[in-house]
């Protein structure tokens, strides 16, 4: 391979210098190879009399990291001395050329070994890679990391595996990575490449060989690399959001202990990995082993102790020691990264937002002036066409927003209203400047066979650059159109800070519609709420065609708790249709009907992501979907606070990408790394109801619940007090906070409105919930006694706690027979269909299993009489118990786990007690662990940890518990320790440290 400054005809010429230089000492034969990195020449060691492998690195990696330093870096890799790794022999530089000298291994690469077997035994695969992580963990230790582990640079030779090319890794570490990869040249492989080493970070460690080797020793065995794709960029992708792919469904024979140690070293995150080499060469090894075995070799908690990601998650002392390191900001960064270069702006745009001169205060940025288009010889249309198109696009700019149009024809000397074309950039600056305009358009009109295309150019004044340019093509008979539709492309550049990746989405609208819409996302990215639904709605009254504009204000109104605005837009969205490019912005609505398209989930996004991995707006919603709904398996936190990782790197200006990462650090007492986020969301002065609730969790985690007034803050404004509650209640670590705050709300709001009802529920359910879960029955009992005296509700909440709690089975019952007498022997007559759900569970659970069918029946009735999917999924519900009850448990699993996987989840999650399908989750994880597919069990039962779902707070210890069991089954100690130790928090003292 070689490049366009070190072709062929250079390589013969180094290799005679070379020769004559070092006549005394090697003797050159042959070239044996060249890679992106060095040449390799078969040479002779004279003074040793033993074949060498000579490496000459190419000249443009010298220029870039430089002849002294790689000389330097390279002779002090010559301490690198183990089995394992292939050693430097010598080393030095002619007329500036670096060298090094390896020993000849006579043998193949492992590349050249896959490339001709294809997949490798499993004991031949584990034992290469085992081998690998002893050299790495030697290297390791004396501060050595590779950055290349690939099958290329591993060499075998006689039984044995041996890692290359520490000497140029060396080299590279030592120098700027990033400036290295921009100059053309990829420091690592995307197919072998971590996701915090595609970041370029310089917070790369020996965690990024492991993940490398793991995806080697993926390919060994499983015939490819664990992600692929048909760029660089989507690799990339994929190894940032994709789960890992199941080995044991292309290689039965690999054991499940075995994938496991994969997927741990797989993970995402550095410090949910093995926490050195040697962890990982010792658990390879024991997953070789027969018998239960033991190993501490799952390392996946996060900073505060509690399940980080979807897997079984256990650590060792040092890894937990170093995860309980107080995080910043820019080690948060490494989790999750691409290699790809910066944010591509619109297509259609050019060149960045402008810096302003010192002049240019005087200058009113919404002013734009507009010249007449200069139209081709040749056009055969109106000769005032250019004037016409140039009149259409200032209307249409003028009232675009805050735009305010200028005609430049006014201001125009006779001449130059003749021929346009006589009019210099200079005096077309001049102009402007005078009437205070900050830029101008100019363009030209041309016709291209039958149609016309119009090319518009947008300059600044002050800056004397362009900004942005546009072109579109029309029919002749309507050339304006032409123009209209390219000024489309500009609108960007005149509305800076709202520039979403959507273009398709605007292109030939109106361009008022299209001006709102920006400038909607702009007050959206500052989480100024209502001043983006106002332009939004705007966006829409202009063209109701924009789905776009609607998906993104119902969005807003739904952040704003506007359910009925965000209702009605998803109403007009409803009659039009997306580019199928931006279906994944339908992924976080609630409730959208399948007639939208696809299924809006995270496959959606994960497909449009893969697509085009810098698409900010995408991780966006990608992060709000697993803060907001619920994936099937894994630890939402986790996975939500990757995607927003990702969505910051590539959108650092925005506010509203770092509501829910502070929350999630707020949660785990993180305090050192949500504190300058909340400074940095803080400066956009979002809304006030988010920023007093991130201020009352900040309080309660930073100073404890009890000096936190509560109540006077309830009192004040309840929203904020009961919205903190709810964020601060997820995997049960913070409530110390959530209780107090739950207590608040139901003590003081006592207005006697709908809205104040809706917040009573909420605040009684989270803390009964909160209360039941810290073993506090006798506390929960007299909740719901004088709630009921007081408000009239919560004495349903038993029907779903006895099948859990044993001690408040007497009370389930009483409300049941209660229910049976007003509503009839199978409580057909009960008007509300939740509670019938409720009615039907208990039955079903407690073995009355005709009851319950009735129940269901009752249930679907209901659903085909009003069509209605959430009376469907509470038949289904009943319908799976029922199932289960008669001993069906293969059936029973199926419905459940289909159940789970089509929940219709919306804005009521949070309070719902059957939309989070809590009871549906636990009992599939149950089976799942009956089934001995313990890592599945665990996996669903991890999405307990969420903050969303008030639901969720009842089952975490029993979640816990199999969690529990399930580790156990895996073999993994400190797991076993880890959830017991949540345990015992939970019912101890009633917080974890912090709380």
């Amino acid at each position: 391979m070689s490049t366009p400054d070190s072709s062929d005809k250079h390589r013969p010429a180094r290799a005679i210098t070379l020769s004559s230089v070092l006549a005394d000492r090697y003797r050159i034969d042959r070239e044996i190879g060249q890679g992106g990195m060095a040449t390799v020449y078969l040479a002779h060691d004279l003074r040793h009399a033993r074949t060498v492998a000579l490496k000459v690195p190419l000249p443009e990696l010298v220029l870039h990291l430089g002849a002294d330093r790689f000389t330097r870096e390279i002779g002090i890799t010559t301490q690198l001395q183990h089995p394992n790794i292939v050693p430097v022999y010598d080393s030095g530089a002619v007329d500036g050329v670096p060298f090094y000298v390896m020993p000849f291994v006579d043998g193949e690469t492992l590349e050249q070994r896959l490339t001709r077997d294809g997949p490798l035994p499993v004991p031949a695969a584990v034992e290469i890679a085992a081998e690998i992580a002893d050299g790495l963990a030697y290297a390791h230790r004396l501060g050595f990391i590779h950055r290349d582990v690939k099958p290329g640079n591993i060499l075998l030779s006689n039984g044995h595996a041996l890692l290359a090319d520490f000497g140029i890794a060396r080299a590279i570490e030592s120098a700027d990575a990033r400036k290295l990869t921009e100059s053309g040249f990829a420091v690592g492989t995307a197919f072998y490449m971590s996701p915090e080493q595609a970041s370029a970070s310089t917070e790369v460690d020996g965690r990024s060989d492991v993940y490398s080797l793991a995806c080697v020793l993926y390919e060994m065995l499983a015939g490819g690399p664990p992600f692929g794709g048909a760029s660089a960029r989507s690799v990339i992708a994929r190894h940032m959001i994709d789960p890992v792919p199941s080995l044991r469904t292309v290689r039965p024979t690999v054991s499940a202990r075995l994938e496991q140690v994969l997927i741990t070293a797989l993970h995402k995150l550095p410090a949910d990995r093995f926490a050195d080499a040697a962890e990982f060469r010792t658990a390879l090894r024991e997953s070789m082993r027969t018998g239960e075995g033991s190993g501490d070799w799952n390392v996946a908690p996060g900073a505060d102790g509690d399940a980080y990601n979807r897997d079984v998650t256990t650590s060792t002392p040092r890894a937990r020691a170093h995860r309980n390191t107080p995080t910043t900001p820019h080690r948060n960064r490494v989790a999750l990264g691409a290699s790809l270069a910066a944010v591509a702006l619109l297509a259609v745009s050019v060149v960045t937002w402008r810096a302003r001169a010192p002049d240019a205060d005087a200058l009113d940025e919404n002013r734009i002036m507009v010249y007449p288009f200069v139209v081709a010889d040749g056009f055969t249309g109106s000769r005032t066409v250019g004037e016409d198109v140039a009149t259409l696009v200032g209307n249409a700019l003028d009232g675009a927003g805050p735009l305010r149009w200028l005609d430049g024809w006014t201001l125009l000397d006779a001449a130059r209203r003749d021929d346009i074309r006589t009019l210099s950039l200079d005096e077309a600056r001049a102009l402007a400047r005078d009437k205070r305009c900050a830029t101008f358009i100019t363009g030209r009109v041309v016709m291209l066979g039958d149609s016309v295309r119009a090319f518009l150019t947008l300059h600044d004044v002050a800056g004397d650059s362009v900004l942005a340019q546009g072109e579109a093509s029309g029919g002749i008979a309507d050339p304006w159109r032409s123009g209209l539709n390219a000024v489309t492309r500009v609108l960007p550049a005149l509305i800076p800070g709202g520039a979403a990746a959507v273009t398709q989405e605007w292109m030939n609208r109106d361009p008022a519609a299209i001006a709102n819409f920006l400038l909607g996302e702009s007050a959206f990215r500052r989480i100024h709420l209502a001043e983006a639904l106002e332009h939004y709605r705007a966006a829409v009254a202009r063209d109701s065609t924009f789905v776009m504009a609607a998906l993104r204000g119902a969005q807003a109104a739904s952040w704003n708790h506007r359910r009925s605005e965000a209702a009605a837009l998803i109403e007009v969205a409803l009659r039009h249709s997306l580019a199928p490019r931006y279906d994944f912005v339908c992924a976080r609505l609630p409730r959208v009907p399948r007639q939208v398209g696809r299924l809006c989930r995270d496959a959606l996004l994960r497909a449009a992501i893969a697509d085009d991995p810098e698409m900010a707006v995408a991780w966006m919603q990608l992060g709000e979907v697993y803060s907001h709904l619920l994936p099937l398996t894994g630890n939402p936190d986790s996975l939500a606070d990757l995607a927003f990782l990702e969505a910051r790197r590539l959108d650092s200006a925005a506010a509203n990408v770092l509501l829910h990462p502070i929350e999630i650090r707020l949660r785990r007492g993180d305090l050192a790394a949500a504190e300058p986020l909340l400074r940095r969301f803080r400066a956009d002065q979002p809304d006030s109801v988010l920023d007093a609730k991130l201020e009352l969790s900040l309080r309660c985690v930073r100073d404890g619940s009890a000096r936190v007034d509560w109540r006077a803050a309830a009192a004040s404004s309840p929203n904020p007090v009961l919205f903190a509650a709810s964020a601060m209640g997820g995997e049960g670590t913070r409530f110390g906070c959530a209780p107090s705050a739950f207590a608040a709300v139901l003590a003081v709001d006592t207005a006697n409105t709908d809205a104040a009802d809706g917040r009573r529920w909420v605040a009684f359910l989270g803390l009964h919930l909160s209360l039941v879960s810290r073993g506090r029955y006798d506390d929960a009992v007299a909740l719901v006694d004088s709630t009921m005296q007081r408000w009239g509700f919560g004495s349903t909440v038993f029907l779903l706690d006895s099948p859990l709690i044993p001690a408040l089975a007497d009370r389930a019952r009483l409300v049941a027979q209660e229910d049976e007498r007003r509503f009839g022997a199978n409580y057909q007559s009960c008007p509300f269909s939740r509670r019938l759900w409720q009615l039907g569970l208990l039955e079903a659970r407690t073995g009355r299993v005709a009851v319950a069918s009735a129940v269901a029946g009752e249930l679907r009735r209901r659903a085909d009489s009003s069509g209605s999917r959430y009376e469907a999924g509470l038949a289904r519900s009943v319908n799976a118990f029922v199932i289960l009850a008669t001993g069906d448990t293969t059936r029973a699993l199926s419905e459940l786990s289909a159940l789970v996987q089509s929940a219709d989840v919306g804005d009521s999650l949070m309070w719902d007690e059957a939309e989070p399908r809590s009871a549906e989750r636990l009992e599939l994880a149950t089976l799942l662990l009956a089934r001995g597919d313990a890592q599945r069990a665990h996996d669903v039962a991890s999405v307990f940890d969420s903050s969303r779902p008030l639901m969720h707070i009842l089952y975490l210890p029993a979640s816990l518990e199999l969690r529990m069991r399930a580790a156990t089954l895996l073999g993994n100690s400190d797991a076993v320790q880890h959830y017991r130790s949540r345990l015992a928090a939970l019912r101890g003292s009633g917080s974890l440290p912090g709380g």
